[in-house]
C-alpha cells in the first residue's frame, strides 16, 4: 500500500498486526514507526522492543512477538534493516508471519525490498519510496496553510525539486521557510532560490538542460556553485556520467516511463523529465558523451594522466562543444 494509504488506515481506526515500510526515503520510513508508536503504544520502556537484522536472534524475537502487553492494549516489536531468505526463518517464524498473535504488532523498516515476506497475507507492504514532485508540492502546501503560511504550488514544486524530492530534507527546508515567513505570512519563489541549497540531482539536471541549451556560461556556474559547496571534480563527473547514461538508455529504450523507472530504480516523474531533457541531444551526442566521461574516468583511476582535474574539466568543454577531448 502506498504510505497515504497506511495514514488514512491508521486515522479511521485501522490497525494491522504486521506492518513492513520499505523503500529509500527515510522520512516515510521513521514517520511510519512514529505513528504506530503514537496510536499504539503505552509504557514503551516494557512494549516495545527493537532488533537489528543482521544479528537477529529467532528466539529472542519469538519471545518478544509471544510477550503479553502490559497496562497497554499493543505491544511492539520492531526489526531494522532484515533481509532473510526463506530458508532462513525458523518454523515459528514463519507460522507467526502467516497467523500473528493478537495484541502483538510487528514492525519491519527496511530501505530495500525483500521479497521473503510478500509471501506471507498477514504482511502488510507499506511503499515508503520518493514521491513525486505532485505530491510533495501539495504535502508543502497543506503543512504551510497549518502553519498559517501561503505558498503556491509552482512555489512548493520549486521547493521540492531542490530537495531531490527527499521527504527528510523537503520537511527540515519547510519548517526553515515557515519560520522565515512568520510575518509577512507567505513563502515566494525568491526565498526559495535564497535559503534552499539545491541538491546535487537538480544541480545535475539544471546544468544539464544549459548544455542541451547551449547556455554554457550558465552551465560553468553551476559547477563553480557545486564546487563551492564542497563537491570534487570527481564526484561531479560521476554523477554527470550516471545522468547522461540514464538520458542515453531513455532516449534509445522502445519501454514504456514505468517500466523504464523500475529497470532504473527511479520514480516514473523522473523518466518522464529525463525523455524532456533527452530531446535536447541527439543520441549520437548522448553516446558521444557518456564515451567521453567513461574514458576520462577509466583514464584518472588508472593513472593515464596527470592532472587529473585538468582533463575532467576538458571533457566537460568537449560536451558542450560536441567535440573530443584534448590529449593531457
Amino acid at each position: 500500500m502506498k504510505y497515504t494509504e497506511f495514514k488514512k488506515n491508521l486515522d479511521d481506526g485501522k490497525f494491522s498486526s504486521i506492518y513492513l515500510f520499505e523503500g529509500e526515503d527515510a522520512y516515510f520510513r521513521e514517520r511510519g514507526l512514529s505513528l504506530l508508536k503514537d496510536k499504539m503504544l503505552t509504557e514503551p520502556d516494557i512494549n516495545f522492543a527493537v532488533f537489528n537484522g543482521d544479528k537477529l536472534d529467532q528466539r529472542e524475537l519469538m519471545s518478544s512477538l509471544n510477550a503479553y502487553p502490559f497496562l497497554s492494549q499493543y505491544r511492539l516489536t520492531l526489526i531494522r534493516e532484515f533481509y532473510p531468505k526463506k530458508s532462513e526463518l525458523s518454523n515459528e517464524f514463519k507460522a507467526y508471519l502467516g497467523c500473528p498473535i493478537q495484541n502483538s504488532v510487528l514492525i519491519i523498516v527496511n530501505e530495500k525490498p525483500c521479497e521473503v515476506f510478500s509471501n506471507f497475507n498477514a504482511v502488510n507492504v507499506v511503499d515508503c519510496s520518493k514521491s513525486d514532485a505532485t505530491t510533495i508540492s501539495r504535502w508543502i502546501k497543506a503543512k504551510c496553510i497549518s502553519a498559517g503560511i501561503s505558498i503556491d504550488l509552482e512555489t512548493a514544486s520549486l521547493l521540492a525539486n531542490y530537495c531531490g524530492l527527499d521527504m527528510t530534507r523537503v520537511d527540515n527546508e519547510t519548517e526553515k521557510l515557515i519560520c522565515y515567513a512568520m510575518e509577512q505570512k507567505l513563502i515566494n519563489r525568491s526565498d526559495v532560490e535564497s535559503l534552499v541549497n539545491k541538491s546535487t540531482e537538480y544541480k545535475i539536471y539544471q546544468m544539464t538542460e544549459f548544455i542541451g541549451k547551449r547556455q554554457f556560461d550558465d552551465a560553468l556556474l553551476v559547477i563553480q556553485d557545486m564546487l563551492s559547496k564542497g563537491e570534487t571534480l570527481q564526484h561531479i563527473l560521476t554523477s554527470v556520467y550516471n545522468y547522461f547514461r540514464r538520458l542515453l538508455h531513455i532516449s534509445i529504450s522502445a519501454k514504456t516511463d514505468q517500466q523504464n523507472a523500475q529497470m532504473l530504480g527511479i520514480k516514473d516523474f523522473a523518466v518522464k523529465k529525463a525523455r524532456e531533457q533527452s530531446k535536447l541531444f541527439t543520441r549520437r551526442a548522448l553516446k558521444k558523451a557518456v564515451d567521453m566521461l567513461v574514458d576520462t574516468d577509466f583514464l584518472i583511476k588508472s593513472g593515464g594522466v596527470v592532472d587529473g582535474d585538468n582533463r575532467i574539466w576538458l571533457t566537460i568543454f568537449s560536451i558542450m562543444t560536441e567535440g573530443k577531448p584534448q590529449s593531457c
